[in-house]
């Protein structure tokens, strides 16, 4: 195919839905696939889906944008009822799900992402999606770009290593770019026989409710893990009272001031460990 010449797609829909996170540049994206990049942010409630389509060499292509993920003042959970909607916008079911994210190297914004990503549409989901990382920058050094690469495998490893990295802000490349990752989005869908359904969101929100039930409260977790190092204590210390408590302490006697000792020793052992947890995962934020 020549550069700047669009792929050539079967006929049918092709039915594609935007998620991400908000100021990721994905509605900016899905304007761009339509051709007309501000489609999706003028005069648009960002608190709904919005479909729009346009017929692309001789195929109609439906995009749902999605709203944005952690968006400052937003209910996370009425957000992610609404993006759960876009099932219904691109009946009977899209054929891609288009996650895009920023070029940057990984954080816990994106992991936070991928989970919200993976408990709302579920395992099913894997084998219908791509990763488009976006950018605004025209040329990326090799470096920086195996680096940043090399950080987002644990949100691409999801994916199989379905990625594309877009300029969005590349207007001389915008056509060949497109091209490609149209290519990309052709192929994804080519693999799979069916569309993602109304019936696999609905598995996803079976299997989601089940693992919530069956996940301990953090509160039980830690009534668990405290008692774990009480027991553990109690017997450590049962055990060094009795052999090393002579002279005037009976073995009884020891054995109930080494399970006291012990107790106490494996709790401030417990609690400073929670410590050195949080402070660690503070750290990494």
């Amino acid at each position: 195919m020549e550069k700047g010449q669009l792929a050539r797609f079967p006929t049918g829909e092709l039915r594609i839905v935007l998620y991400g996170q908000s100021g990721q540049g994905k509605s900016t994206l899905g304007g761009i696939i339509l051709g007309n990049r501000e489609i999706f942010t003028s005069n648009k409630d960002s608190k709904k889906c919005h479909t729009e389509k346009k017929t692309i060499t001789g195929q109609e292509v439906v995009v749902v944008d999605t709203p944005g993920l952690f968006k400052v003042g937003d209910d996370r959970e009425e957000v992610v009822e609404e993006i759960k909607r876009s099932i219904k916008h691109a009946e009977p079911g899209p054929h891609v799900f288009l996650y895009v994210e920023r070029f940057k190297e990984i954080s816990q914004e994106k992991l936070d992402a991928l989970k919200v990503f993976q408990d709302t549409f579920g395992k099913q989901a894997v084998d219908y999606t791509m990763v488009v990382f976006t950018t605004k920058k025209k040329k990326i050094n090799d470096t920086i770009m195996e680096k940043t690469l090399k950080s987002l495998t644990r949100l691409t490893d999801q994916f199989q290593q379905r990625y594309f990295v877009f300029n969005i802000e590349d207007i001389e490349q915008q056509e060949s770019q497109l091209a490609e990752l149209l290519e990309n989005i052709t192929r994804v869908k080519n693999c799979t026989p069916h569309c993602y359904t109304s019936k696999m969101l609905q598995e996803a929100e079976e299997a989601l409710k089940i693992r919530k039930k069956t996940k301990p409260k953090p509160e039980e977790e830690w009534r668990s893990f405290y008692d774990r190092c009480g027991l553990m204590g109690m017997a450590v210390g049962c055990a060094v009272g009795y052999f090393i408590c002579g002279g005037e302490l009976t073995p009884t006697t020891g054995a109930g001031v080494g399970a006291v000792v012990g107790m106490m020793l494996f709790v401030g052992i417990a609690f400073l460990g929670v410590l050195a947890k949080i402070k660690i995962q503070t750290c990494c934020k």
